[in-house]
C-alpha cells in the first residue's frame, strides 16, 4: 500500500477528540520533573473536514489529537507539525512516552523539545498510555487492568506509520524518547520494532531485567540513556522499582547492562570520556566507530535522583535533542554533529 494510501486508511480509523490542553500532574507516579518551559499553545481541533483534505496531502503546521479504536481499546495522540514542514515533507519524527500515571501532554511541557525541533522540521508525536501505563514487557510487574490485553508495540508501530505517511516524513529518521516507565517502552519498541525506530533516548529508565534474552532487533538502534546514580524509582544498578500505589512495577536491568548490550549490538567500541564541560557531577560514557553507523552514549548524574535534569551545565533537553539530530543527520548522509558539543 502506498504512504498516501495508508495515511487515508488510517486516517478514517480516526475520529476527532475535543479535550484539548495538558492534564495537571506528573508524568511517572511521582511529582513531575520541573520544567522552566512556558505552558504549550492550545491544540488545533482536527475535524472530519480537516482530516479528509489532510488524506491528500501532507498535514499543516499545527497541533493535532488523534482517537483510534484499536484492540477494543480507546488510544490517542497528539501530533505537532511545526512551521517548516507546512506542508512540507517532515525531516524526522520524534515520539515521546510519558511515565506512569502521566499522558502525552505532561512530556509536551517537560521535554519541552519544540524550540529546537520547529527550525529543523521535525514533528513531535505525544501518545497516551492505555490508563496511564506502558506495557513495556518488564517482568514483576502488575497488570494496570487486570485481564486486558494491551499491545503497545502495536499501537506505536501504527502511530509511527501513520506519522510518517501523513508527514513525508523518511522512515529512517524515527526516533523515540522516553521517560521512567516511557524510557522502559523505548527500549521494548527497539527490541521489537527496529524495522521503525532508529534512535532511542531513555531517561530515568533502562529496559526489563533480563531483556538481552529476548531482544532481537531487526538492525542495530541508537541508543542513549540518562540516568541519576541516586534514583529511588528506577534503581541505577538494576532491581525492583518503586511500587505505584498499591501496583509493584517489577524489575528492571541496569544502566550499565543496557549500555552494553547496544554497543554490542551496533558493533562499537567503548570508550571512556571525561566529563570536560559538563557540569561536574555528569559523566559520560560513549561508544564511537560503531560499525553499523549508530551511537551509544550514556550520562550518569552522580547522586541525581528520578528526574529530567536541568543543571547549569547539563540540560537534557538539549543533550537528548544533540543526539537525535546528530541521528538524522546520518540518516541522510550528512556529517554528523558532535555528540559532546
Amino acid at each position: 500500500m502506498s504512504a498516501g494510501l495508508l495515511g487515508a486508511a488510517l486516517l478514517a480509523a480516526c475520529v476527532t477528540d475535543r479535550s484539548a490542553g495538558p492534564a495537571p500532574g506528573g508524568g511517572g507516579g511521582i511529582a513531575p520533573p520541573s520544567s522552566s518551559a512556558s505552558a504549550p499553545p492550545a491544540l488545533a481541533e482536527a475535524t472530519p473536514e480537516a482530516a479528509t483534505e489532510a488524506a491528500a496531502r501532507y498535514l499543516r503546521a499545527g497541533a493535532y489529537q488523534r482517537v483510534v479504536h484499536l484492540d477494543g481499546q480507546r488510544r490517542r495522540w497528539t501530533t505537532i507539525v511545526p512551521p517548516s514542514a507546512d506542508g512540507r515533507p517532515a525531516r524526522g519524527v520524534v515520539v515521546v512516552l510519558h511515565g506512569v500515571g502521566g499522558r502525552g501532554l505532561d512530556m509536551r511541557a517537560t521535554a519541552a523539545l519544540e524550540p529546537l525541533a520547529a527550525p529543523e522540521g521535525v514533528v513531535l508525536v505525544f501518545p497516551d498510555a492505555f490508563a496511564g501505563a506502558w506495557n513495556d514487557g518488564r517482568p514483576g510487574a502488575d497488570p494496570v487492568v487486570p485481564g486486558t490485553a494491551v499491545d503497545d508495540v502495536h499501537f506505536l508501530r501504527l502511530l509511527i506509520d501513520e506519522t510518517v505517511a501523513r508527514t513525508g516524513a523518511t522512515p529512517d529518521r524515527v526516533a523515540v524518547v522516553g521517560f521512567s516507565a516511557g524510557a522502559m517502552m523505548a527500549s521494548r519498541l527497539a527490541c521489537d520494532a527496529a524495522d521503525r525506530v532508529g534512535a532511542v533516548a531513555l531517561v530515568g529508565g533502562t529496559a526489563g531485567q533480563g531483556f538481552q534474552q529476548s531482544c532481537r532487533p531487526a538492525r542495530p538502534v541508537a541508543a542513549m540513556v540518562v540516568a541519576g546514580s541516586a534514583d529511588p524509582t528506577v534503581p541505577y544498578g538494576g532491581g525492583r522499582v518503586a511500587d505505584w500505589g498499591t501496583r509493584k512495577r517489577g524489575f528492571v536491568a541496569s544502566v550499565d547492562e543496557v549500555f552494553a548490550f547496544w554497543a554490542a549490538e551496533g558493533g562499537c567500541r567503548p570508550a571512556a570520556v571525561p566529563s570536560g564541560g559538563l557540569a561536574g557531577v555528569v559523566s559520560e560514557l560513549r561508544s564511537p566507530d560503531c560499525r553499523s553507523g549508530t551511537a551509544v552514549v550514556r550520562y550518569r548524574v552522580d547522586g541525581g535522583g528520578h528526574e529530567w535534569f536541568r543543571l547549569p551545565r547539563f540540560d537534557t533537553t538539549g543533550t537528548v535533542w544533540r543526539f537525535l539530530s546528530a541521528r538524522f543527520a546520518a540518516a541522510s548522509g550528512a556529517a554528523l554533529v558532535d555528540l559532546t558539543a
